[in-house]
Order: C-alpha cells, then sequence, then structure tokens
C-alpha cells in the first residue's frame, strides 16, 4: 500500500433502519469520526447495533473492511489505517484480521479492566491497568486476533531488558494473558516457557531499626506506625481504619468495609486481630481527644491548602514512613529513585511499608503462634502465601543452632 497525501479514509456503519439494512455515514467533527453518531436522513443520531466499516480508495479501487461493533473499536481502526494512508504509522507485520468479530487490543484492555473494578478491589485495579499498560507499550500490535506465543516471550525479553525483578514479569505477562485470552486471542506457551523465581527472604524490621525510628517520631507519628507494627495491617487498612474498629473490652482491631471511603478488604475477608494492652491505651487516650473524627488517623490538614484534609483517608503514610526513617538516618544511602538519591532525602526503598506486615508475622511466628492462626490473622486466602514466613524463622533456628555446635567452636 503506497502513502500517498490526501488519501482518506471513512467509516461508516451498517445498520436497520426503517426495516432496511444500509450503509450510513459516522458523524465527523474537525475531520474526525464521532463512531456513536451516524447520518441517518440527514441528521446525526445514536446508532445501536450494526457493524462499522472502513471505506477508502486503492488502486483506483473502492475499498471496504469491517472494524468490530464499538465505537472504541472503530475509532482504532480508523486511527491506524488514517495513519498508514499517511505515512505516519508504519504498516503492522501481520496483515489486521478482516473478520468482524476482531477487537482491539485497546478495546479488550478497557473490557478487561471494566470486569477487574466491578469484581476486584481498587488495588488490584490500579495495579492490573499499570501491567496492561505496559503490555500495550511494548507491543507494536494492534489487534487481540494477532497475537501469540512469541508476544509473551517479548514480554518476558523486554522485561529483562528494563531490569525488572522475574516475579513482576511473570505476574505481568499473566495479566497479559488473562486480558487477552478473554478477548479470544489463542496464546499457548510451551512447557519451560517461564522463567524460574528466585524466592527471597522476607525482609524484616530489626530491633535496632525500630528503636532508632520510633524515637525520631512524634507521639502521633509513633501511633501509627505502632498500629502497622502490631496488626499487621496493610496499608489502606490503617488509612480507613474508623473508632468502630475498636473493640476497646476485647482489646481487637477489625478489617470491614468501607463504602464511604471506597474500601473493601482484600479477598473481601473481614478479620479482627487482637493487639497489647498497651497499644490500646494509647489509642483510648488519642480518642479521646480526636473522637469527633470518623476515622482514627484521617488526612491532617495543609498548611497552604485549604481544602486538604479532613475526615479522609491519609493515602501518604509511605512518604511520611520514608521521611521519618530519613530523620531518623537510616536510609541505606545507597537507592536511587526517580525523585533523588536517598542519601540526600526520604526516598530509600529499604523503608516500605509491606515490610511491618513481614516484621509483625515474623515476630508472631517466633513467639510460638502457630502457622494457621497467622494465616487468619494475616487475611490470607491460601495458607502457601501464609508458609513463606516459616522460611525466615528456620533460617533463624538454623543459625542458632550453627553458633551453638561444634564446628564453631574450633574457630
Amino acid at each position: 500500500m503506497d502513502s500517498k497525501p490526501g488519501r482518506k479514509t471513512h467509516l461508516k456503519k451498517y445498520l436497520s433502519h426503517n426495516g432496511k439494512w444500509q450503509f450510513f455515514p459516522v458523524v465527523n467533527v474537525n475531520g474526525r469520526p464521532k463512531p456513536e453518531l451516524v447520518v441517518i436522513d440527514g441528521k446525526p443520531r445514536r446508532g445501536t447495533g450494526g457493524t462499522f466499516y472502513l471505506d477508502w480508495r486503492e488502486d483506483g479501487k473502492r475499498r471496504t473492511r469491517p472494524v468490530g461493533t464499538s465505537p472504541r473499536e472503530a475509532l482504532d481502526a480508523w486511527q491506524l489505517h488514517s495513519g498508514i494512508l499517511s505515512g505516519e504509522i508504519e504498516p503492522p507485520e501481520e496483515e489486521a484480521p478482516a473478520a468482524s468479530t476482531s477487537t482491539t487490543i485497546r478495546a479488550a484492555v478497557e473490557s478487561y479492566l471494566a470486569e477487574v473494578k466491578a469484581t476486584k478491589g481498587d488495588a488490584t485495579w490500579r495495579a492490573y491497568s499499570a501491567d496492561l499498560a505496559w503490555f500495550q507499550k511494548v507491543s507494536k500490535k494492534h489487534y487481540v486476533d494477532q497475537l501469540g506465543r512469541s508476544d509473551a516471550m517479548k514480554l518476558f525479553a523486554a522485561g529483562r531488558d528494563e531490569n525488572l525483578n522475574q516475579k513482576t514479569i511473570n505476574k505481568r505477562v499473566i495479566v497479559m494473558l488473562q486480558a487477552m485470552r478473554r478477548a479470544g486471542a489463542t496464546i499457548q506457551l510451551h512447557k519451560g516457557d517461564w522463567p524460574r523465581t528466585i524466592d527471597k527472604r522476607v525482609e524484616i524490621y530489626e530491633r535496632e531499626e525500630l528503636t532508632r525510628f520510633f524515637k525520631a517520631c512524634n507521639p502521633e507519628e509513633r501511633l501509627i506506625f505502632q498500629v502497622f507494627l502490631c496488626s499487621g495491617f496493610r496499608s489502606r487498612e490503617v488509612s480507613c481504619l474508623t473508632w468502630e474498629d475498636v473493640d476497646w473490652k476485647a482489646g481487637t482491631l477489625s478489617v470491614r468495609p468501607k463504602p464511604e471511603f471506597g474500601f473493601t478488604p482484600k479477598s473481601y475477608e473481614e478479620r479482627t486481630v487482637p493487639i497489647p494492652s498497651a497499644l490500646l491505651e494509647s489509642l483510648r487516650a488519642r480518642w479521646k481527644k480526636h473522637q469527633n473524627s470518623t476515622l482514627i488517623f484521617p488526612t491532617p490538614p495543609h498548611p497552604k491548602r485549604k481544602n486538604y484534609g479532613g475526615d479522609k483517608p491519609d493515602a501518604h503514610l509511605l512518604e511520611l514512613g520514608k521521611e521519618i526513617a530519613y530523620r531518623a538516618e537510616l536510609n541505606c544511602k545507597r537507592c536511587k529513585t526517580q525523585q533523588g538519591k536517598c542519601s540526600d532525602g526520604p526516598y530509600c526503598q529499604k523503608f516500605y511499608l509491606h515490610k511491618w506486615r513481614h516484621t509483625f508475622a515474623t515476630q508472631m511466628l517466633q513467639s510460638g503462634i502457630d502457622i494457621k492462626t497467622l494465616q487468619t490473622l494475616l487475611g490470607h486466602k491460601n495458607i502457601a502465601t501464609t508458609e513463606k514466613y516459616l522460611k525466615s524463622l528456620r533460617l533463624d533456628d538454623l543459625r542458632h543452632k550453627v553458633e551453638a555446635s561444634t564446628l564453631a567452636a574450633m574457630l
């Protein structure tokens, strides 16, 4: 197909009107089609049902091609074909599927994410959105029917080129496969295609780090991170805690849905965790001063932004934790982020909120809590997820045995 200026692609729709199937032009605004509107009897109308077609001239002949039934698919196809005709876009290596059932990758992603948003939590939706945005950036194809095993292998290679963790790469490929297979793609991987991953030892905050960290906190900061440490709660579970989640008599904190804050527990499982009496008393002292607030830790007011803060979940607890670690001179001073070097500010990757959860789980096992009870406290759906903490416990136990061994006595 040669690329000549002036050649245009038109969009039309084949649908039934007054009992007769016929083509109708799609409304154009400033040279760009609006697929949701078609011109019927000289007036723009919303056309329901039917199939969109591209219409253009090539080699002196008029050509048409079906491009799906949704406005999103139709607009994607028009943009791609117009770009190819003008020479702005290289033609795809594989010819686009000609069947009317062909689906664009962008439309398939949007459809899949809509299902995720309806059935999963916000955190899952955000993570899947990022994974599929990366997939679309790496992939140069436009239609679901074009995808195959080579595209999955391309993602594995791209992830390694970007120095991503292998588990992260594998997860992104899994999300891509779920979304594209749901849209009709036939992608069959061979045995051995999946790169192996290394199970890292669970990272926890050591006692000396915790001592220095809490010493650098003010009273409110200390209470926030004591809740993280003694409950094993995830970030949103802490930020969405309300006073109703505290059982003063039983000495527990609960994780429950908070529709008013758009919060749903992971795996839709509510749970209750007992906390030390000292932490309960600290919460009681805070309640006496802040009982008019729904949340235990609402977003603090901003000195310059009048509408900032109020009775809303604090979304900046990660930044707060890094700030305290920097204040306590706990940064590793080796890592570098988009914000800068961790030696120069609160950017250290060594400090993250899920590490408090790891510390809680490890300490509970070391205190004699059995694995099934820990699974309940953490809200894990699968006990295999909880068992990763046993490895750290066994390594610690082995280290003590090595130190007490006759081999160590020879040194």
